[in-house]
Order: C-alpha cells, then structure tokens, then sequence
C-alpha cells in the first residue's frame, strides 16, 4: 500500500476546507457572512482543481480511445465543477471594493433601505449615458440591488428609450421614478444614491404624517423656506462628487437639519399656537414641543393632557432654562410619576471632548428608537426623576449618565472643569440620572382602548442644528420622531446631516489615544532601536 505524500495530503486538506466553508455558507449564519464562507469555499474549490491539474500526466495510459475518454472525462468534470461554482457564487455574490475611498461601494442608506425591504419597490433610472455620475450611480444601485426579490430596478438611456419616458412623466436626464403599490415619487436630476434611499422611504409610506411644532414660547422651530442655500466649501472628495458641497450653514440653536432630515422621508410640518386653540389639530400625526424658553399659558397644559388621553402622540425636550410650571407638572408629569428639578447633569466619566456637562452616551437598552444607535450627546441637560408609573404606562429610560454624574445649577454650564481624578466634590451625591424617557400606553384617566405616545428628554440640544450633525444625534432625533408616528414598518436610515464630515471622541477615546500615539509609539520605538543597537555592538 502506498504512502500520502505532500501533494496529497494538501488536495485532501483543500477538498477538505472546501466542503467545511461550504457547509458553513448554508448554516444560516446571516446573509453577508454566508455569501463571504461560500466565496471563501468558491477559491478552495479553484485552488483544488489547480493542485488536481499539476498532477496530471501529459499524456494518459493505455491505447489511444483510452487516453481520449480519460481526458474528456476530466475535462468535462472540471468544467461542470467551475460551472456550478460560478452559479453558486452568482446566487451568493459578495462585493469587494479595493478602492481607499470606497469609490465602488454603495452608500449605507441604499444597502439598509434594500436589506430591510418588506413590500415591492419598483425603481426605474432614466440615465444619460454621457454623465460619468449617472453611470456610477447606476453601478451602485445595481451591486445593492442584486438578486433581491423585492426590488424591481431598471436602468434605462433616455436616449435609446424616449417614447417610454414621456409615456411615464420622464421629461429630464438622470431622473428616477420609484412605485410601491398606487404610490409613486418621481425624482429629478439626481445621480446621489443616497438621495434615491430617502425618496424610497417616501414612497413606502402608508400614510402622510404631520409633525406639528409648538410655537410661542421662545421655541426655534420656523417653517422651511421653498429653497435652502448650502454654502461652498473645499471638501476632500472634491466638486465633482455630488453633494459635496451640501453643507448647510445655519443658527446653531435652530432646527433646520432635523427638519431637513424629516422632510426627506416624507413627513409634513407646520407650527401649532397652542395659545389661540381650543384643541390638538386630529391631523397632527405628532406634536413636539422641542426648546421651549418661557412657561406655558394657562389651559395649554390641559390641551397636552387631554391630547395624550385621546391616544395623542407627543415629543416634549426641555431645558434646564424651562420653567414646569405647577399646571404642567399636576396635569402632564405627575400622573405619570415623572419628575425633574432645574439642574444640569455633570458626568466626568462619559462626555463630550473635555466638557463634563455635555454627556455621552455609549450604550442603550433595547427599544425601537435605539436600534442601531451609537456615540450619542447630550448638552446641559436637566436630570429626569422616574418614579413608579401606572400600571397602564410601560416605560422605558432610553438614555442615562454613569454612575459617577451629579448635579450643578444652570448657571454652571459652560465653565465647568473635570476635578484632579475625575471625581466630584464630596457633598455632592453621585449616582445615574435619566435623560431621556418613552411612554406609551393608556393615558391615566383615559380610555384603555386610547394608547398614547410621549418622548421626554432633559434636553434639546442633541436635535438643534449645534449638535444634530455629531455622531449619532441625527439618527436619535429622528428615530423619536417616526416611533412616535408609528413608522417602524419601513426601514430605519441614517439622516443626512449637511455638514462636513469629522471623528468624534469622548473623553476616554481622546485620552487612550493620546497614549497610543503620543507616548507607547515613539517610546516603543525608541526601545526597539536601543535593543537592535545592544545586539549589534
């Protein structure tokens, strides 16, 4: 009996690590872990056949018919092995862009509105075969698009099709018409895909919702003007990159990036003057009183409740400057025993930079509002006291400082410094405070068949133009808004915030860093240049 040598023993550990990975592709690992397995099993079976041919002699045994059917065996054996290979690896495909600017990748709103998909989405690009952006764009919608049942995507020349454009209310280059069901949204000159994500949620949408934002106490919300100008800016990606450039200069304490965002998506807005109304508006989807400065009139604390009782829906940020008024503490806050005091919540373990009163948070519970959720600011926000709800109320802390926080007056915001240690004074009392809190349920007093909705934060900074772009405050306002407005069935995207692109780090990611880089790399390299000297001497 022969011994395995070398040669055989790698075909037997390829055949081997090919039948592993291939197994472990259809083991429901997920999606895009199973397509890089089974592309990993695709090279091994390659890599295989390779090591099988070397081994081949040039010229078979035995009489010639013999050494032509061995031949043609193994010929056709290779090829129906390749051939299903390449099938396996079509129905499985994995994308690999080996550009440093991820020029060949698909922006991550298109892949989540494609992998989240739930209903038919018909996407049709009337493209000019000219324009290199078209093209690109074009490409992209076709690598994230691939081989997924619920998107229906064509890419058509204007110029070779014209007839078929006019008949659908095409009349432009690079315009796109997105249909789910009786819904249609037509959009022009657009060759950003990201843009065709958002316009993909707009078509999604069952219902129109409005967002109605309570005016008349010092409140920044205004209605959007028909045209935003985005300023001109050098950017590193250069003019040539649709919208580059769009970034969006604007007050900081206004709200103009989330009413951007929300407008994106499909959602109306308006103000409401609670002043001079005898009741919530029926077709106000949601309400957010978002930054108020000066205390609500009489009677506008009972309209809040009353709505709450009718299943309303309601997001209410305050300030430490907010004054909750008796009115509104007896008629909104107590019945869900929810409270808060005017102070500001100081944490020197997690925040913002070198600013303790600006607190991070790293880490959420599990809620619809916090799926997917990262690095979150919140600026100068007064504590929220949770107490024991109804037992018709569930809620939920979304958001909450470290252990080590404790409280300042307002008036401390600003000039505040991290004390030797990172500690707090010894009369302080230290312990995590709530920032941001959901309810829902039946509203106590109400109908058990009215299920309301409230979004309370300490704070509004995190949705206000100032800090809407850093991390992941875009996305947290947001999300506030569409849970609030029951949009959970359509995916769940990442804003566009309108600003220049930088890296954001807490305290303790400056900090280890500085250490890494400013200290272990030059030390280490000094060592290890001492000791290759102390061996060489």
């Amino acid at each position: 009996m022969s011994r395995l040598n070398r040669s055989d023993l790698i075909v037997a550990a390829l055949v081997a690590a090919a039948l592993l990975f291939g197994a472990l592709g259809f083991a429901g690992i997920g999606q895009q872990i199973s397509n890089i397995v089974l592309f990993a099993a695709w090279l091994l079976v390659m890599l295989t056949l390779f090591a099988l041919a070397v081994r081949l002699p040039l010229r078979g045994r035995g009489s010639r018919l013999t050494a032509f059917a061995a031949n043609t065996l193994i010929v056709g054996g290779a090829f129906g092995v390749v051939i299903v290979a390449n099938v396996a690896l079509y129905r499985h495909d994995v994308h690999f862009d080996a550009t440093r600017e991820g020029l060949n990748t698909p922006p991550r709103q298109l892949t989540d509105l494609i992998d989240n998909l739930h209903s038919p989405l018909s996407l049709t690009y009337f493209y000019n075969a000219s324009d290199s952006h078209a093209i690109a764009a074009r490409d992209m919608i076709e690598t994230a698009a691939r081989n997924h049942p619920l998107l229906a995507f064509r890419a058509i020349d204007l110029d070779k099709e014209p007839g078929l454009a006019r008949d659908i209310g095409v009349h432009s280059y690079n315009t796109a018409v997105l249909q789910a069901g009786e819904r249609k949204v037509l959009v022009e000159n657009v060759t950003d895909a990201a843009r065709l994500s958002y316009a993909a949620l707009r078509v999604l949408r069952q219902l129109a919702s409005t967002i109605c934002f309570v005016t008349g106490h010092g409140e920044t919300f205004r209605p959007m003007p028909g045209h935003y100008h985005f300023s001109h800016v050098e950017t590193l990606r250069g003019h040539d990159v649709p919208g580059a450039d769009d970034v969006l200069v604007a007050e900081p304490e206004q709200l103009d990036r989330l009413q951007l965002a929300l407008s994106e998506i499909g959602f109306e807005m308006r103000p409401l003057v609670m002043a001079t109304a005898s009741s919530i508006p029926a077709d106000c989807t949601v309400v957010a009183e978002i930054g108020p400065r000066t205390a609500l009139a009489a009677g506008e604390a009972d309209l809040l409740a009353d709505y709450l009782k009718r299943g309303g829906r309601l997001a209410m940020l305050i300030d430490p400057q907010f004054s909750l008024e008796a009115e509104l503490q007896s008629r909104l806050l107590m019945p869900l025993d929810v409270s808060s005091e005017t102070a500001i919540i100081i944490d020197p373990v997690n925040h913002f930079r070198t600013d303790p009163d600006k607190v991070a948070v790293p880490y959420y519970p599990s809620h619809p509002i916090t799926a997917n959720l990262a690095l979150t600011v919140f600026a100068q926000a007064r504590p929220l006291r949770l107490g024991q709800p109804p037992a018709t109320v569930r809620a939920s802390v979304l958001a909450a400082s470290s252990q080590d926080s404790y409280l300042r007056p307002p008036s401390a915001a600003g000039g505040i410094t991290v004390a030797s240690g990172g500690s707090a004074p010894v009369e302080v009392e230290r312990g995590a405070q709530a920032l941001v809190v959901a309810f829902e349920g039946a509203f106590p007093g109400a109908s058990p068949d009215k299920h309301f909705r409230l979004v309370m934060s300490g704070t509004s900074k995190f949705a206000t133009n100032e800090y809407f772009s850093y991390v992941s405050n875009g996305e947290l306002s947001v999300a506030i808004m569409r849970w609030l407005a029951e949009d959970e069935a359509s995916p769940n995207l990442a804003p566009r915030t309108y600003s220049l692109p930088e890296i954001v780090l807490t305290s303790a990611q400056m900090r280890d860093t500085f250490i890494a880089l400013e200290i272990l790399l030059p030390l280490s390299t000094a060592l290890f240049g001492v000791g290759m000297w102390w061996r060489r001497r």
